[in-house]
C-alpha cells in the first residue's frame, strides 16, 4: 500500500483538476476497499486513517472512515491513539449518533495511567462532546480536577467549561471545585479555572452570590502578577505573563459588573491604577494588558479620575503605527463617550488625524467617533474637517457623512447663516449622496427661516454653486426649488463667477439656469432625472406668476409647453397640467401659486456606518400575502437577510405617481398641490378649497387602522389588533391606498416574526386597490406567553407602472401575549 507522502504527490502532481480528482478518486476507492478487509491490521488501518484526513482537508466525504477510526482508538499504542483521536474530533461531531459509540473508549482513556493518554481524550470529549456524552461523562472530568498532575487538572478545567456551556445542570457539580482551583500555583491550572468560573456564572444565575466569594482570591492572583519581577518562564518581553493578566481582568470585569456595592471595588480600582501605570510606557503583549484593564475601568464602578486615565491610554494608542491597536482604541473610545465625554473631547486632534489614516477600517470608526464627540464648541472645527474629508472619501462613506453632518449642524448650529454655508457647500461637492428626507428637511429650514435677507443670500449661494455643480442632484432639487419659491427675491443680487467675474441675477439669468436643469441630465438614474425635472417644471410655473418680463414669462411657457410630449408620462402629464393652471386668470394662479407655509419641526434619527441586525429581528415565515395566497418562499431570503432594512430608504418620500389628466382645472389641481396650504381668492369658494386640499374625506373610502405602521405616500400600513393574550396575538393588517386618483396594484405583503415566535398569514383580500380603497389579512401569531410582538414587513406593489418594495420593521403594539 502506497505512503501518504507518495499520494499527496500524486494529488499534486496532476496537471489538470480532472488530473487531481482520478488521483483522489482512485486512493479514496482503495481506501474504502481496505477498509472492508476484515483482517486488516493496525499498521495499515493508520495509513489509511492517515489519508482520510488529508481527503478530509481537501473537502472530499470521510463518513465512510468514522468506525475505523473508533477501532483505532483501541489500540494500546500511543500513536494510533493520538491518530483515532485527531481523526475523530475532526470528522465526527457531536450531532451524529455513532458519537455514542465513542463513549466507552473515552471512559477508559479518563481513567488511563498515562496522563498524555487522559490528555488526548479530554481534548476529544471537550472538542466534540453533545450534552448526552456531558451527562455520561462528568464524573470523570469532575475526578480528574483532583489529580495530582498540573497538566491534567488544567485539561480538566477546561473540559469542565466545555460540558457546562452544553449542560448548564452540571455548574452546581463543579462550582465546588472552583476554589481549590483558584488557589493552584500553576499559571496554566489558574487560566483554566478562570474560563470555568465565567461559564459557570454566564449559564448559571443562581452561583452569581458564590463565585463573587472569589473575588478575593481573584485579585490576590492580579496583585501578585503587578508586583512581580522578571520571570523567564512566563515574561514576554517585560509583561508577566500577559495571558492570565487578561483573563483575570476578564472575570473581574464580568463578575463585578453591575455589583455597585462591592466591598472588592476599591481594591480593584487601586490595582487598575497600578497596573496602567506600570505598563503604560511598554509596548506590544502590555498594550492587550492595558486594553483589558481600561475595558474594566469602564465596566465597573470605578472614580472619574480612573475612567479620564483609561480615555488618555486609548488615546495613547492612536499615535501608534500598528492599524490593529488604533481600531481597537478607536472602537473602544466609541463605547466608553457617554462616560467620559470631555476627557474623550481633548483628543480631538488625534480622532480627526486617524481620518487620514490608509486603512479603510481606521476611516470608518474616526469617522463615527468624530460624529460622536461634536458639540456647540467644536462644530466649526469637525465640520471643516469633516468637509475636506468628504471632498476626498469613498462613496459609500459619503451617504453617511452627508446625513449625519446635516443632522449635527441642525443640533449644534453656531448661526443658521452658518448652517446653510455648510448645507450648500455639502451639496456642491456630494449633492448626488443626499438621502430624500436630507434634501426635505433643508428645503423646510429654509422655509422655516425668517430673515428675509438670510433667504436671498441663500439663493445666491445656490445659484452661485449651481453654475459649476449642476449635475449634483441634491444641489440640483434645493436650487431648482428655491429658484421656484425666492427667485424673485434674489433679482438684482451679485455673485463672483468662476472667472473671477461679477454676475447680476435677472430674470433672464435664471430662466437660463432653468432651462439648463430640464434639458441636461445630472444622474443615469432614470427616476432622478425625472425628479429634477419636475421639480423644474413646478418652479417655471411659479415664477411666471412673480416674473415681471413678458420675454421670459414666454419663455417659462415654452419650457412647459415642450414637455407635453416627454417619452416620461409622468413629466408628460404634468406639464399638461401645468399649462391647464397657466391659462387660468391671474388672480386664480396667484392664490395657488403663493409661496408654501412653513412645515413644523421635524426631528431625524443619525444612522449608523455599522449597521447589524439583532436576532429579534430575524423571524419565522411562513407565507406571503399575496392574493393567490401561493408560498414565496424565494422571497423570504431577502426578507430574513442578515442586512437590516435601510432606515433611510424607510424614510425617503417616492416621487408623486403619475395621474390622469381631468378636464377640470380643480381635479387637476387636487393632485398637484394636495398636500400645500392654498389661500382662497375671491373665486374660490372655502369648499372648493377643501376638494383642493383632499381635506374632506368620505367615510366610506376605506377600512382605517388604530395603529399606522408605515405610509410611503402610496400606500400604508396599520394594523388592528384584535385578542391579544395567552401566549397568543390575532391582528388585522390594513393595506391602504394613499393616493387619490392612482391605482395601486400587484400588492405583495411579507411578513417576519422572531426566531422564538410562529406566524400564521392568509391572503391578502384584494391585491389592487383604486382610490382611497383598503385591503385586510389577517396574521395569527403564537409563541411564548408575555413576549412582545415585533414583526418585520416586506410590501411590494404597482404604481404608475413603477415596481415599489419597501421594509420596515414594527413593534407597537403595547399589549403582550
Amino acid at each position: 500500500m502506497a505512503s501518504l507522502r507518495s499520494f499527496i504527490r500524486a494529488v499534486r502532481s496532476g496537471k489538470t483538476i480532472a488530473d487531481e480528482r482520478v488521483a483522489i478518486r482512485k486512493e479514496s476507492a482503495k481506501i474504502r476497499t481496505s477498509f472492508r478487509d476484515p483482517h486488516l491490521d493496525e499498521e495499515h488501518r493508520r495509513k489509511n486513517i492517515q489519508k482520510l484526513l488529508y481527503l478530509y482537508i481537501l473537502g472530499e466525504p470521510t463518513y465512510f472512515g468514522q468506525v475505523e477510526c473508533l477501532k483505532l482508538l483501541a489500540s494500546p499504542l500511543f500513536t494510533n491513539k493520538r491518530l483515532g483521536y485527531l481523526a475523530s474530533m475532526l470528522i465526527l461531531d457531536e450531532n451524529q449518533e455513532i458519537l455514542t459509540l465513542l463513549t466507552n473508549s473515552l471512559d477508559n482513556d479518563l481513567k488511563s495511567s498515562n496522563q498524555y493518554i487522559t490528555g488526548l481524550a479530554l481534548c476529544t470529549l471537550g472538542n466534540i462532546a453533545s450534552s448526552e456524552l456531558a451527562k455520561d461523562l462528568y464524573t470523570n472530568v469532575e475526578s480528574l480536577l483532583n489529580a495530582n498532575s498540573h497538566y491534567l487538572r488544567k485539561k480538566a478545567a477546561i473540559v469542565a467549561a466545555k460540558l457546562v456551556k452544553k449542560e448548564p445542570d452540571l455548574s452546581e457539580v463543579f462550582i465546588d471545585k472552583v476554589p481549590v482551583l483558584l488557589k493552584d500555583k500553576s499559571h496554566g491550572v489558574l487560566l483554566s479555572a478562570l474560563k470555568l468560573v465565567k461559564e459557570i456564572f454566564l449559564n448559571d444565575e443562581t452561583s452569581h452570590d458564590v463565585l463573587r466569594g472569589q473575588v478575593p482570591q481573584i485579585l490576590t492572583h492580579l496583585r501578585f502578577l503587578s508586583t512581580t519581577g522578571y520571570s523567564p518562564e512566563y515574561d514576554v518581553k517585560g509583561v508577566p505573563d500577559p495571558f492570565l493578566y487578561v483573563s483575570l481582568l476578564e472575570t473581574l470585569r464580568l463578575l463585578l459588573q453591575g455589583d455597585e456595592n462591592n466591598p472588592n471595588l476599591e481594591s480593584l480600582n487601586d490595582l487598575l491604577t497600578q497596573i496602567c501605570s506600570r505598563l503604560e510606557n511598554s509596548k506590544g503583549p502590555a498594550h492587550a494588558v492595558l486594553y483589558e484593564a481600561v475595558q474594566t475601568i469602564f465596566a465597573v464602578n470605578s472614580d472619574s479620575s480612573l475612567r479620564v486615565l483609561g480615555v488618555n491610554i486609548l488615546s495613547k494608542f492612536l499615535s501608534l503605527k500598528d492599524n490593529n491597536t488604533k481600531y481597537v482604541a478607536l472602537n473602544a473610545l466609541l463605547n466608553v463617550i457617554n462616560y467620559e465625554p470631555l476627557a474623550v473631547q481633548r483628543h480631538r486632534t488625534m480622532i480627526v488625524g486617524c481620518l487620514k489614516d490608509g486603512d479603510i477600517s481606521i476611516r470608518r470608526r474616526a469617522l463615527e467617533l468624530s460624529f460622536a464627540i461634536m458639540n456647540p464648541q467644536n462644530i466649526r472645527m469637525l465640520t471643516k474637517e469633516l468637509i475636506k474629508f468628504l471632498s476626498g472619501s469613498d462613496d459609500e462613506l459619503k451617504p453617511y457623512i452627508t446625513t449625519q453632518l446635516s443632522l449635527a449642524c441642525y443640533k449644534y448650529s453656531p448661526s443658521l447663516e452658518w448652517t446653510f454655508d455648510t448645507l450648500i457647500q455639502m451639496l456642491e461637492i456630494s449633492g448626488g449622496y443626499f438621502s430624500d428626507d436630507i434634501i426635505s428637511s433643508i428645503l423646510a429650514l429654509v422655509m422655516q427661516n425668517k430673515n428675509t435677507n438670510l433667504t436671498k443670500n441663500a439663493v445666491v449661494h445656490l445659484i452661485k454653486a449651481s453654475q459649476v455643480s449642476y449635475t449634483e442632484f441634491g444641489l440640483a432639487l434645493v436650487t431648482i426649488w428655491c429658484l421656484g419659491e425666492y427667485g424673485d427675491l434674489a433679482l438684482g443680487r451679485t455673485y463672483t463667477n468662476i472667472s473671477s467675474e461679477t454676475e447680476t441675477i435677472s430674470e433672464g439669468s435664471e430662466v437660463d439656469l432653468l432651462d439648463k436643469f430640464l434639458n441636461l441630465s445630472t444622474s443615469d438614474d432614470a427616476s432622478r432625472r425625472g425628479k429634477v425635472r419636475l421639480y423644474a417644471l413646478t418652479a417655471a410655473l411659479k415664477l411666471s406668476v412673480r416674473f415681471k418680463g413678458a420675454r421670459e414669462v414666454e419663455r417659462l411657457r415654452r419650457m412647459i409647453e415642450s414637455s407635453k410630449e416627454d417619452i416620461n408620462l409622468e413629466i408628460q402629464i404634468r406639464a399638461i397640467e401645468y399649462m391647464e393652471i397657466f391659462g387660468e386668470p391671474g388672480t386664480i394662479k396667484k392664490g395657488l401659486l403663493e409661496r408654501m407655509p412653513p412645515p413644523p419641526p421635524k426631528e431625524h434619527e443619525g444612522i449608523s456606518l455599522f449597521e447589524q441586525t439583532s436576532s429579534t429581528q430575524r423571524g419565522v415565515l411562513t407565507t406571503s400575502a399575496t392574493k393567490d395566497g401561493t408560498n414565496t418562499g424565494n422571497l423570504l431570503l431577502d426578507l430574513l437577510d442578515d442586512e437590516p432594512s435601510d432606515p433611510q430608504q424607510q424614510q425617503q418620500k417616492p416621487e408623486e405617481p403619475s395621474q390622469k389628466t381631468e378636464s377640470s382645472t380643480l381635479d387637476i389641481l387636487s393632485d398637484i398641490f394636495g398636500d400645500q396650504s392654498i389661500k382662497p381668492t375671491e373665486n374660490t369658494s372655502a369648499n372648493t378649497i377643501m376638494d383642493i386640499l383632499g381635506s374632506s374625506k368620505s367615510e366610506n373610502e376605506g377600512e382605517s387602522a388604530k395603529i399606522e405602521a408605515f405610509n410611503d405616500g402610496n400606500v400604508s400600513i396599520g394594523f388592528n389588533p384584535e385578542k391579544i393574550g395567552a401566549g397568543e396575538a390575532l391582528i388585522t393588517c390594513v393595506v391602504k391606498n394613499e393616493t387619490s386618483l392612482s391605482i395601486v396594484e400587484e400588492i405583495s405583503v411579507l411578513c417576519a416574526v422572531t426566531k422564538h415566535q410562529k406566524l400564521e398569514l392568509s391572503p391578502i383580500s384584494s391585491s389592487m386597490l383604486r382610490g382611497k380603497e383598503a385591503a385586510t389579512l389577517k396574521i395569527k401569531i403564537t409563541g411564548k406567553e408575555g413576549a412582545k410582538i415585533k414583526m418585520r414587513i416586506k410590501i411590494g406593489y404597482k404604481i404608475g407602472g413603477d415596481k415599489l418594495q419597501k421594509q420596515f420593521d414594527f413593534a407597537g403594539i403595547s399589549d403582550r401575549m
